[in-house]
């Protein structure tokens, strides 16, 4: 759970005099603080907005509220995209646990006054929508915020990942910084950007070394697409652009082709080596999952 709280600036001096001892360092120039304590982060960024994210975040902010006098609002339920107050980048992914597809990683922006139009519109983690209604969504929402986004074809994940030291955690970290790093110049101001965690922090910047450029002021935060109205597009967007694609490679085998790695793959590997030989998956899927094993294993007892 996470909380925002617009601040007086006096109130921000009185938060920073308490916990000024678990200070940690900022991770942009639109911070004027951070802290961590109890397994919550606190973080006052310069318009005064103060956000606290972690396990920790509900006793915070009731310790917080208490601090500076004012009535415990009521928590926003886990389920639904919390609208902080933040002009924020924010980046998410589809299509790595796909056999079928691609990876697509995309970025969004949205600025604060867009948030509440967004909410309205229907914006929420991709996951919780139909893929008819992100059909639907998408393009309307590729018309009203920037975004930019980067699709991994088939071809280009399996030459990459057949290289030892780039493992699926790596081409993720990759392709999320070069969407930010892409999205970057076209936006004129920003006061965080999000990548919806699929690793540690540390992890993540040490899968980008070596990089000639790499954007060193981002947050990771789990479960980021329910939280953050930016995750939430960038993750709408992503999907939209993987069902685009998957309609493409459907078309090429001549049937719908199943997302996931479950027993409906399987299924479709067996009938695509049908009519072709298995070169064709290096084209069309993630040849290192252990579906296409699997199914010419059982097409060679065959």
């Amino acid at each position: 759970m996470s909380y925002t709280l617009n601040l007086t600036s006096s109130q921000a001096g009185e938060i920073i005099s308490r916990y000024h001892v678990y200070s940690i360092p900022h991770t942009n120039n639109y911070t004027l603080f951070r802290a961590k304590y109890k397994g919550a982060t606190l973080t006052i960024f310069k318009t005064l907005t103060m956000l606290i994210q972690g396990t920790g975040s509900n006793a915070i902010y009731g310790d917080i509220c208490d601090i500076l006098n004012i009535e415990k609002e009521i928590s926003i339920t886990e389920n639904s995209v919390e609208a902080f107050n933040l002009s924020a980048i924010g980046t998410d992914e589809v299509g790595t646990g796909d056999f079928f597809g691609p990876i697509v990683v995309a970025a969004a922006y949205v600025p604060k006054i867009q948030i509440l139009p967004l909410m309205k519109l229907g914006v929420k983690d991709s996951k919780r929508l139909t893929d008819f209604k992100i059909m639907q969504l998408a393009p309307t929402l590729m018309k009203e915020i920037k975004y930019s986004a980067l699709v991994l074809n088939n071809l280009k994940y399996n030459f990459l990942h057949s290289k030892s030291s780039c493992n699926m955690n790596k081409l993720k970290a990759l392709l999320h910084n070069n969407v930010i790093h892409n999205i970057l110049p076209n936006v004129p101001e920003y006061e965080d950007i999000i990548v919806d965690a699929f690793t540690t922090q540390d992890k993540y910047f040490d899968y980008l070394k070596g990089q000639e450029i790499i954007i060193k002021n981002v947050e990771l935060v789990e479960k980021a697409e329910n939280k953050y109205i930016a995750v939430a597009c960038a993750s709408i967007i992503a999907r939209y652009l993987f069902l685009k694609e998957m309609d493409k490679l459907s078309k090429e085998v001549g049937f719908d082709l199943p997302k996931g790695a479950g027993n409906k793959v399987d299924l479709a590997i067996i009938k695509i080596l049908k009519d072709y030989n298995d070169v064709i998956f290096n084209r069309i899927a993630k040849i290192n999952f252990k579906n296409l094993d699997k199914a010419l294993k059982k097409e060679s007892l065959l």
